[in-house]
């Protein structure tokens, strides 16, 4: 089973620097943080952060599966297979891929990475799930004939036992971010996939309707579900028909706006998030999600892999192996409810009591408080720190997630707290200023720049928010929040790391603090930077013309100084003719016989 391919289109250049990274590795669970502090660029990162695995973590995998993984890459996911499955095949057609994927699983012993694609396994039902992440895009170099598509899934089909599962996951052509102008992940094109790739792609990506058909032609019976910002790094996996009907509301907030992109450019078409949420009122939602993950079976008997009761799956990603929760929404008898648990023994900063709730149905208070006059928005923020307020006097812990983006407002206008997860010992101050940070971040994804004039900075919509509580946000203030505030995401995420982590959140934070209005998803668009560009246009054809206008008349003035010089030397050439002529009258006279007398006549009178 080993085959070389140096042409395999979706080769990064990682795979050496990967390979020492894996080996210098002590931690090399698929949870495991070390290798990211040490990745540089997507890349790096893409292979070595642990949110790669979260597709597969929100599926259910039995301990005793056998598993058979297809285009396993460098790893991430072999490795979390080989951590949740008894036994596990992968095979990978780049064999320096292959080498970091087998130094990834090097503890594993049940675990084995083959160089070789499909074609090398035999043909005989020996899996109880085969995955195929990131891989069905590239079976056909991006050809739109769907054979190869087909004929690969029922390769796949051939591995699986009686009751087997095919687990599938892949970006969507149609996706939201695309439509919002995300370049195409594989092309970097924008608009490529929606335009069903005119100029070709190493990669082709399906609709909801096009991969449903490619499945079911191959004999399969697919259950689809939707996947934010994408499959590669996910955050949330969700049934979109069983949400529309038991909550219809929560797909439009699960999904965090906008999608992170994979090193490809973006043009600020629209607003993903209110798209978004117009799509999913609008009843199509299903269609546009940015990835999709499919489970696949040979008859129509329920997809065990996602139990039935489950809606969704939602992770906190970014976060250390600490503070990493999981977080799966089930459908009960008694309404829907959500637990959370967690990858590691919780962190000292995580409250213990909000492991399971019910979902709390209502309107967000961002939602209410856009909508409000001035008089009630003040009343609502002071209703919050009320509630921060009692929350502290009965816990004696100051709840850093009790901030506006984290209520719900019921119908009688009561707030109900709605995630519960870090504590701290903190005054209030850092409750409240933490709150109206975080709320300035927001509601500039969800608003234009005018409303908050002359805001012109997201620090500047923070201290207008503080104002409706009567709090001078100095100088001071600002400065004391975004030390506490980068500590804070220091001890627990992975974005800053080593021994640098908190003065490079704490200069992350200070970017987001100055970051302009305009730089906001419905801030600046391409008709402002058109209208801007037209009015730099017509300032610099006005200044032209002015300009224009003045050489024209330098050109006049020069011109009639050169006409005034050539009648000067034309006066000056007739008076040396004249000049001339009148020496040569002069020679002619002193020639003359009658000058000759004339001298000598004076010559003999001149007195002596």
């Amino acid at each position: 089973m080993l085959r070389a391919d140096s042409d395999i289109p979706y080769r990064d250049g990682a795979e050496n620097r990967l390979l020492d990274i894996v080996r210098q590795s002590t931690d090399i669970s698929s949870d495991s943080a070390e290798m990211l502090a040490e990745a540089s660029g997507w890349a790096q990162q893409y292979h070595t952060h642990p949110a790669r695995a979260n597709i597969l973590r929100s599926v259910d995998i039995p301990a005793t599966a056998k598993v058979l993984e297809i285009g396993s890459g460098c790893g991430p996911l072999t490795r979390y297979l080989g951590e949740v499955a008894s036994l596990v095949d992968a095979v990978e057609p780049v064999p320096m891929r292959a080498r970091v994927g087998r130094e990834r699983t090097r503890d594993q012993p049940h675990v084995e990475v083959f160089a070789g694609t499909l074609e090398d396994v035999p043909t005989e039902p020996a899996y109880d799930v085969v995955v195929v992440v990131g891989v069905l895009e590239y079976v056909a170099d991006g050809a739109a004939d769907p054979a190869a598509y087909v004929a690969f899934l029922e390769g796949c089909r051939a591995r699986l036992v009686p009751g087997g599962q095919l687990v599938v996951a892949i970006e969507n052509k149609l996706g939201v971010k695309y439509l919002t102008g995300a370049g195409e992940d594989h092309s970097g094109r924008i608009f490529d996939s929606l335009e069903d790739y005119p100029r070709g792609t190493p990669a082709r990506t399906f609709s909801l309707q096009g991969l449903s058909e490619l499945i079911s032609a191959a004999g399969l019976f697919p259950r689809v579900y939707s996947v934010f910002p994408d499959y590669k790094h996910t955050r949330t996996v969700f049934d979109p028909v069983a949400m529309s009907v038991k909550v219809p509301s929560l797909i439009e907030d699960l999904p965090s706006f906008p999608s992170r992109f994979a090193g490809t450019r973006s043009l600020p078409l629209a607003s993903e998030r209110r798209l978004w949420r117009e799509l999913v009122r609008d009843g199509v939602a299903a269609h546009f999600p940015n990835s999709f993950l499919i489970i696949a079976t040979a008859t129509d008997a329920d997809a065990t892999l996602w139990p039935e009761d489950r809606l969704a799956v939602y992770f906190s990603i970014d976060r250390r192996r600490e503070y990493t929760a999981t977080s799966i929404v089930h459908a009960t008898p008694d309404g829907v409810k959500i637990e959370r648990t967690y990858a590691d023994v919780p962190g000292p900063m995580i409250s213990r009591g909000m492991t399971t709730w019910d979902y709390a149905s209502g309107t967000s208070f961002l939602e209410v408080f856009l909508r409000s006059d001035e008089a009630e928005r003040r009343a609502m923020l002071r209703q919050w720190v009320s509630l921060v307020d009692a929350y502290m006097n009965a816990n004696h812990v100051a709840p850093l997630d009790l901030i506006p983006t984290n209520l719900i407002v019921a119908d009688d206008g009561e707030l109900t707290f709605i995630d519960d997860e870090f504590h701290a010992d903190a005054p209030i101050e850092q409750v409240v200023d933490r709150g109206l940070f975080w709320m300035a971040h927001t509601v500039m994804k969800d608003t234009a720049p005018e409303l908050w004039a002359p805001a012109t900075t997201i620090g500047d919509v923070f201290r207008q928010l503080a104002s409706l509580l009567d709090i001078t946000m100095d100088a001071t203030r600002v400065s004391r929040f975004l030390e506490d505030e980068a500590a804070f995401q220091a001890a627990v995420t992975v974005r800053h790391l080593g021994p640098r982590a908190t003065h490079e959140a704490r200069d992350a934070l200070v970017v987001l603090h100055d970051r302009s209005v305009w730089a906001s998803p419905l801030g600046r668009r391409l008709h402002h930077d058109h209208d801007n560009a037209v009015s730099e246009r017509d300032r610099l054809l006005k200044a032209a013309s002015v300009m224009s206008a003045k050489l024209d008349a330098l050109r006049q003035r020069a011109r009639a100084r050169k006409d005034a010089l050539v009648a000067e030397r034309q006066k000056v050439a007739r008076l040396r003719q004249k000049l001339s002529q009148t020496r040569a009258e002069l020679l002619s006279v002193q020639s003359s016989r009658a000058f000759r007398a004339a001298r000598r006549i004076r010559r003999t009178f001149r007195i002596k």
